[in-house]
């Protein structure tokens, strides 16, 4: 029985840690199996698999793409493909979508350099582009590049006091409906599973509505999931016939940050959506849908 990690993130969107190094770090904590899961981006696969394979660690191809809910709320949802190797997951039409994406990415940066700039903290958007690097540009850039302005003193200290969440300085950013998220994950030959279910406005029907759109699983063990939280999340997958599986979130922004493998994923379901990775790969290669 393996022990997994099945939701990581890097500098190819807005982790802090590069692919090789987020790997290094989830092979030295005992992590065997993994996904990185980018937000809009599979540009971090072909150096994670790569240093994989150096490190012992299988890394599955992943990417997390955030949805709109009618309420008002959000649902992340994160696709894996069994089979993809290397960066261009999904095919062309899947690659052409996500850089839609992270050009909307871009605009949401821009307007938290405003925000920014109103608060008294001026920012040259050359030098967060420069920080960011081939990565589209996420909010830890900009934290990067506040460190560097001398505004705080660390990138979680950024992040406490201007970037987090509906925080001052942050910014909405394009989303998908999930019926058209679900659809192009499915397109592009993945798994759709729904991220960290506890923050959802309503859990039990937004999970209800994404099923029947097609979501295929659930991450019941989320690093910040208590023992109710994963009793309530695992009896809702089973009453929807979705997959278990679960994730630390690891972008190393935060100081107290849970690190890759710290989360209460036990192995046997590990090695159950494994097997249902395994399935759908069979299923794809002999051409059945």
């Amino acid at each position: 029985m393996a022990r997994g990690d099945f939701h990581l993130h890097s500098t190819a969107s807005d982790g802090t840690s590069c692919p090789a190094d987020v790997i290094a770090l989830a092979a030295s904590r005992g992590v065997e199996v993994m996904a990185l899961t980018d937000h809009d981006t599979t540009a971090g696969i072909d150096a994670a698999q790569q240093a994989g394979v150096d490190a012992g660690v299988r890394v599955i191809a992943g990417i997390e793409i955030s949805t709109d809910l009618a309420d008002g709320g959000d649902a992340h949802i994160l696709g894996y493909f069994p089979s993809a190797i290397g960066a261009t997951v999904g095919g062309e039409s899947f690659q052409i979508q996500l850089r839609r994406y992270r050009e909307g990415r871009q605009a949401r940066g821009l307007t938290i350099l405003a925000k920014l700039e109103a608060m008294g903290l001026p920012l040259s958007w050359d030098r967060v582009l420069a920080i960011a690097g081939e990565a589209a540009v996420g909010r830890p850039h900009v934290a990067a590049a506040m460190v560097e302005a001398g505004y705080v003193e660390s990138v979680p200290q950024a992040f406490d006091q201007y970037l987090y969440t509906g925080g001052p300085g942050d910014a909405p950013r394009e989303k998908l409906p999930p019926r058209e998220a679900l659809q192009l994950i499915r397109d592009a030959g993945g798994v759709a599973v729904l991220a960290h279910p506890r923050y959802l406005p309503d859990p039990e029907s937004t999970i209800a509505m994404l099923s029947d759109l097609g979501l295929e699983g659930i991450e019941v063990y989320y690093k910040n999931h208590d023992p109710h939280d994963i009793a309530r999340f695992d009896r809702l997958a089973q009453q929807h016939g979705l997959i278990a599986t679960g994730g630390s979130d690891f972008h190393g922004t935060k100081a107290d940050e849970h690190l890759p493998g710290d989360l209460p994923l036990p192995p046997d379901a590990v090695d159950a959506f494994l097997d249902f990775l395994e399935q759908k790969w069979s299923a794809d290669t002999a051409g059945v849908t």
